[in-house]
């Protein structure tokens, strides 16, 4: 379809648009991210190796993991080869501030390259329906939590020209099920080596600083467990500090989480119903705790309300989509130690100065504390 040109700036504009574009082809990864050459690679795959097929492909994984950083890096690496991209971060946060119909606005204005109106939350006009008929786009949404807001976001995918790329990044496997992504890439955590490499960027100016404290980097990026936000925030945290300040703060560690960490890991344990939250608190303060494994079959008898409750299967699956737990083949349950620490000062936030106020007590000394104050009922 051609574009009629109001004016010679429109003209001017459309051309350095279009070198910026093949300039932006040869763009590199960006320095100081590790891991993430494969997953790019793997994403990349998917999408060029069908050129003219539409895609909706989705990233899964727990809060921090790098959901955002793997899209945004191949948005960039792509969007010279679509007519048209867009980004839209925080997708959760942005609509419930803004709403769908001020997005949509501001999607289709940025895919098309000028203003357009739309007042409907659940379709689009019909004159921007029939130009992106005949466009390749790429469009990412970042953190998504509401499986029916790809849909009012974008309309049909069928409106799109051949080629177009859809990607969106998400906690909850659901919301990819329910909108029938042609593929999901899980974003595992980091490897103990992947994790060391990410922490020694940020926590040291200098290599020979990494050498000295490499003892205890290590304590620092076990306790990460291999997830690349809780590892940047030590690394942030101890920068220029003394082995001292070093111990201290994994000492904090054991009974406090890292404020950044907690906040992005409980956008996940907010999303939960009543329901869903009381058993993911049961499991990060009883029955994750044990030194045995711990079975789905086992779980479902040990957390039902009463006999007649077939509940708790749905429940776990429903924890398993948001990334919240891992159930492995063997049918046994585990959580990384990051969300079993929110977990735990949720329920102290319960009561900070009087452990036998709170709804669980698992750890000894707040049982010996309660006990004394004969808070506990018997």
């Amino acid at each position: 379809m051609c574009r009629i040109y109001r004016n010679d700036a429109e003209v001017v504009k459309e051309i350095v648009d279009l070198v910026l574009k093949r300039l932006d082809k040869h763009q590199v990864i960006p320095k100081g991210l590790v891991g993430i050459d494969e997953k790019i690679a793997t994403l990349e795959s998917w999408i060029c190796n069908e050129p003219k097929a539409t895609h909706l492909i989705g990233i899964w994984g727990m809060g921090g993991i790098g959901k955002t950083t793997l899209a945004e890096v191949v948005f960039h690496r792509l969007r010279s080869q679509y007519q048209g991209s867009y980004f839209l971060a925080n997708e959760r946060d942005q609509s419930t501030k803004h709403g769908i119909i001020h997005l949509k606005k501001i999607i289709f204005s940025k895919l098309l390259g000028h203003e357009v109106d739309i007042d409907t939350p659940n379709s689009l006009p019909e004159n921007i329906v029939r130009r992106i008929g005949y466009m390749k786009v790429l469009v990412v949404f970042d953190d998504v939590n509401d499986s029916d807001h790809i849909g009012k976001l974008l309309g049909s995918l069928d409106n799109f020209g051949m080629g177009s790329t859809v990607i969106v990044t998400t906690r909850d496997e659901q919301v990819l099920r329910i909108n029938r992504v042609s593929k999901t890439y899980k974003v595992k955590e980091f490897s103990s080596d992947e994790a060391l490499e990410l922490f020694n960027l940020n926590a040291f100016s200098e290599s020979n600083e990494a050498k000295e404290y490499d003892e205890i980097s290590k304590l620092v990026v076990h306790y990460a467990k291999g997830n690349p936000l809780v590892v940047k925030v030590l690394a942030h945290l101890l920068h220029g500090r003394n082995k001292e300040e070093w111990e201290g703060l994994l000492g904090k560690l054991k009974t406090m989480p890292p404020r950044e960490v907690y906040d992005v890991m409980k956008l996940s344990y907010d999303s939960l119903d009543r329901k869903e939250q009381q058993i993911f608190l049961d499991l990060a303060c009883f029955f994750l705790r044990l030194l045995v494994p711990v079975e789905v079959g086992d779980l479902k008898c040990l957390l039902k309300d009463n006999e007649s409750d077939n509940s708790v299967a749905f429940e776990l699956r429903r924890l398993e989509d948001k990334a919240l737990i891992t159930i492995s083949e063997d049918n046994t349950v585990s959580m990384h130690d990051s969300l079993q620490e929110m977990a735990w000062e949720i329920v102290r936030q319960e009561c900070v100065e009087d452990p036998g106020s709170r709804s669980r007590l698992w750890d000894p000394n707040d049982i010996n504390e309660a006990l004394k104050n004969e808070k506990v009922e018997a």
